[in-house]
């Protein structure tokens, strides 16, 4: 419509021109003077407005070839920091952690039972470990690396995750000088680790298929650490499950879970160690664990419940001293509970609470000795045991937190501590009264992508016989994430 009333406009002009009389031309050079200064500017007009509809074409042009190319090229995914599969509607994201921790025993030497503490073991007051003193190692194993994804699908968005680490531990090996099982070997050489699966699962709309986090932890509430273990007296587990979510905008989330079974029953067996107890090979799994769930988020903080129930059962040949042969053929349900929460604070500050307990809560406690087989009665004995952490999170700035953390854990009497008065011999001091654990530290973090970690950890153990043992120890860590 523009170019049409220009056009017009041009057309006048000539007329007019043309139409002036010869003596009104040369009275009126000015006036035509004008009009000629007006011609050349419409002139230049539509001559730009041609270039600017060739470039409007262009970008046309252009904008449809990127259309067209577009399910070919590398672009942003629907997942936070993720690229899209050329040719598909999978967004793919890459993440992991490069991790180094550097330890320092100040009292007592547990680094032969686990790299993190291990507040379980201890060493008890007047062994050798306990003497021990100063003992300091680097080590980089809590790497990880993952791979998660996302697809449309007509039942929702399908996603996937899988992710490993290197916390495996074949590092050992007989030193030359004690002849104990120390990790030396690869220290020596290249500080390997054996590669570990964390995560492997598929979550469809409801619907969660595969290894991850027991429904029975509360991972939200678990208090920070730099420590990778993390406080006593909690859960920290991940299994292969089959987990079904329901959530209401008002009530909350309601789950339940089938997840891998493993019956884990001390046994007396001399075809493994003679006078002592391990692990049962008998063990023997029929049903998977059950686990129910409710979770809901308030405005001054969050609140979850949760049970779990699974089957100890013994199912095989345990051997005496004799070398006479016991059929073991029984089972038990041990059961746990737990409560967990945060209340928010001051600012961005909170407050972390766990509570967990049971009878023959087994594996869903970090960490007891669990059940054992009674060969007299064959009857499996299940322990009881309750379980506290609480945490406190001061954020400081964005970029120093502080963590308090406070774990504990106690096992009551019953017949599970008769069992093991009775048979101390055998069991040792492997059965723990009490075990507290106190974690004082916080993180820097310098620029996005890096946390520095530092923290005093201080540890108690007493066994059922009344022994006792604490240990004393500060951990360095440097991490950078790949989001």
């Amino acid at each position: 419509m523009k170019r049409k009333k220009i056009v017009l406009a041009l057309v006048a002009a000539g007329l007019c021109a043309g139409a002036l009389p010869a003596h009104a031309a040369a009275g009126d050079a000015d006036r035509i003077a004008q009009l000629e200064k007006q011609l050349k500017m419409l002139q230049e007009q539509v001559e730009a407005m041609k270039k600017s509809a060739a470039t409007s074409q262009e970008v046309a042009d252009l904008r449809d070839q990127v259309t067209a190319q577009g399910k070919e090229a590398v672009v942003a995914g629907d997942i936070p920091n993720s690229f899209r599969i050329p040719g598909s509607d999978t967004s793919i994201h890459i993440y992991g952690v490069a991790e180094m921790n550097m330890i320092h025993e100040f009292k007592g030497d547990n680094s032969g039972s686990d790299y993190s503490t291990f507040a379980p073991s201890i060493p008890l007051n007047g062994s050798t470990n306990a003497s021990r003193q100063g003992q300091t190692y680097l080590h980089g194993r809590t790497s990880r690396i993952g791979i998660e994804g996302m697809t449309p699908t007509p039942y929702g968005q399908a996603m996937f995750k899988v992710e490993g680490d290197f916390n495996n531990d074949p590092r050992t090996g007989n030193s030359a000088v004690t002849g104990d099982v120390k990790n030396i070997s690869t220290q020596q050489q290249t500080n390997s680790y054996d590669f570990r699966l964390r995560h492997a699962y598929l979550q469809v709309g409801p619907w969660l298929i595969g290894q991850t986090w027991s429904t029975f932890m509360d991972v939200d509430n678990t208090p920070e650490t730099v420590d990778f273990n993390g406080p006593i007296g909690s859960t920290f587990l991940r299994q292969p499950q089959i987990r079904y979510t329901y959530t209401t905008p008002k009530y909350g989330n309601f789950s339940a879970a089938v997840e891998n079974s493993a019956s884990y029953v001390l046994a007396k067996n001399t075809n493994l160690t003679p006078n002592a107890y391990e692990a049962s090979t008998a063990g023997f799994s029929r049903v998977p664990d059950l686990v129910v769930r409710w979770d809901k988020p308030y405005d001054w903080g969050s609140m979850s419940l949760r049970a779990v129930s699974h089957e100890l059962r013994v199912n095989g040949t345990l051997y005496d001293l004799n070398t006479n042969g016991t059929n073991a053929n029984t089972s038990r349900r041990g059961f746990g509970l737990a409560a967990s929460g945060q209340i928010k604070t001051v600012g961005d500050d909170f407050i972390s609470w766990i509570v967990t307990g049971g009878n023959g809560i087994g594996r869903y406690f970090n960490y007891i000795e669990g059940a054992v087989y009674n060969r007299d009665s064959n009857n499996i004995e299940m322990e009881r045991t309750a379980g506290l952490v609480l945490g406190y999170q001061h954020k400081v700035s964005d970029q120093l937190r502080l963590n308090f953390v406070y774990g504990t854990q106690k096992t009551y009497n019953n017949s599970y501590t008769d069992y093991a008065y009775a048979h101390a011999s055998d069991l040792g001091d492997t059965v723990n009264r009490r075990v507290s654990q106190f974690h004082i530290g916080g993180f820097y973090s310098p620029i996005k992508v890096m946390d520095l970690g530092l923290e005093y950890i201080y540890g108690k153990r007493e066994t059922i016989l009344g022994n006792d043992g604490n240990m004393s120890r500060i951990n360095f860590l440097a991490r950078y994430n790949l989001n």
